[in-house]
């Protein structure tokens, strides 16, 4: 089977939009085809991401001189490799509900590592122990800013019928404990999923109603809640958010000696910025059906 870059994207071409995380492994798909005749496999290149994210949240507890600096190059490392193994999957056609939740909780406990690294950066090189508040408040807020994208997200590939391992709601369905019953080997993907839904269930939830409050106060019907949810400029405007750029602005910051800059930002700016994103979404809308 020949390479197809095509192939690469979740999306065809005339449902696309700019999604700022592209910015940042730009030339990726010049390592999925250096990539592709090989015996690597994407799950490979999951877990040599974990491995860069270890080693960026190592050089973060460590606290050296160039800590921040060898942190910084392997965070990057590790969004990079994030963004090559889903690539190199939809590329072979071996994409799979495996791979979906091997590739999010390894997101997840990297991020925990490399935030928990940054905070005990700070204590040791600033000795406040405040330092720990505001690094594992980043933390959570890093993660309801990405989860927001993510819910839009997967909202619009879904409706435009392009991607279908991810779902809405992941939670385990009677469907997927049949199919883990019939095929002995789905039952590791059903455990992945008991754990997706443990650590990142309490943030779909979160962003569920504050969505569902934002429709109800735009006045959005049922029958028009797929032009709601594809809104490709609305997509566009809140693809930083997603935990891709978080990690690469971490990794910019530290290199700049700025990682509680950083955090004060993502807390303040990020998170004002997100929701008068959706506050315009709002008043978009109604101004739309008033007319």
């Amino acid at each position: 089977m020949s390479f197809n870059i095509e192939k690469m994207n979740k999306l065809p071409p005339e449902a696309r939009f700019f999604d700022v995380n592209s910015v940042w492994y730009f030339f990726n798909g010049w390592v999925v085809r250096l990539l592709y005749g090989t015996q690597i496999k994407p799950n490979h290149i999951t877990i040599l991401s974990f491995i860069l994210g270890l080693l960026s949240a190592g050089f973060y507890f460590w606290g050296g001189s160039d800590a921040l600096l060898w942190g910084a190059i392997f965070l990057y490392g590790k969004v990079f490799f994030d963004n090559v193994d889903g690539n190199l999957a939809r590329v072979r056609g071996t994409s799979s509900r495996f791979g979906r939740f091997l590739d999010s909780l390894v997101d997840f406990f990297s991020t925990v590592l490399v935030y928990l690294g940054i905070s005990f950066y700070l204590v040791k090189t600033r000795g406040d122990i405040t330092f720990w508040f505001l690094g594992i408040f980043g933390l959570l807020i890093c993660y309801l800013q990405s989860t927001f994208f993510v819910f839009y997200l997967v909202n619009y590939t879904s409706r435009v019928g392009s991607y279908e391992k991810n779902r809405v709601d992941e939670n385990i369905t009677e469907e997927d404990l049949i199919a883990a019953k019939a095929d002995k080997s789905m039952n590791w993907t059903l455990q992945l999923q008991k754990l997706f839904v443990l650590v990142y269930g309490w943030q779909d939830r979160l962003i569920e109603r504050l969505d569902s409050a934002s429709r109800k106060l735009a006045g959005v019907s049922k029958m028009e809640e797929t032009s709601w949810y594809t809104d490709r400029f609305f997509l566009a405007a809140i693809s930083p958010l997603c935990l891709c750029t978080n990690n690469v602005m971490l990794a910019i910051f530290s290199i700049f000696g700025q990682v509680e800059l950083f955090l004060i930002l993502l807390i303040s700016l990020m998170n004002f910025y997100g929701f008068v994103l959706l506050f315009w979404k709002v008043i978009q809308w109604k101004s739309k059906v008033s007319i």
